[in-house]
């Protein structure tokens, strides 16, 4: 794809610093509008949302119940049903990367 305006990366204990390295190397990607980065160890969330002026903010928004809302595609759903068939449903959000 040319010209994303969503990515989502899939968080794990054992690539959490390269995720994170790619997370930010995203936010050059002019197109980019949101970047998601979905928990393995909890159920959640981070999201970073670029702002009206082109820039990002210093620290993502965690996401660990209520819906993901996913402005630059149209998408809004209970974070929940995105783990409905993982071994994390049923769980709670507890904290965790």
């Amino acid at each position: 794809m040319s010209d994303p305006v969503l990515i989502v990366e899939i968080l794990s204990p054992s690539n959490a610093a390269e995720t994170w390295a790619n997370v930010w190397a995203y936010t050059t990607i002019p197109s980019v509008r949101e970047i998601v980065v979905l928990r393995t160890v909890s159920i959640g969330a981070e999201l970073l949302r670029r702002r009206a002026d082109g820039s990002w903010p210093r620290t993502p928004e965690a996401i660990e119940a209520g819906n993901l809302v996913l402005e630059s595609i149209g998408f809004q759903a209970p974070l929940a049903a995105l783990y409905r068939t993982t071994r994390l449903a049923g769980r709670s959000g507890a904290a965790g990367g």
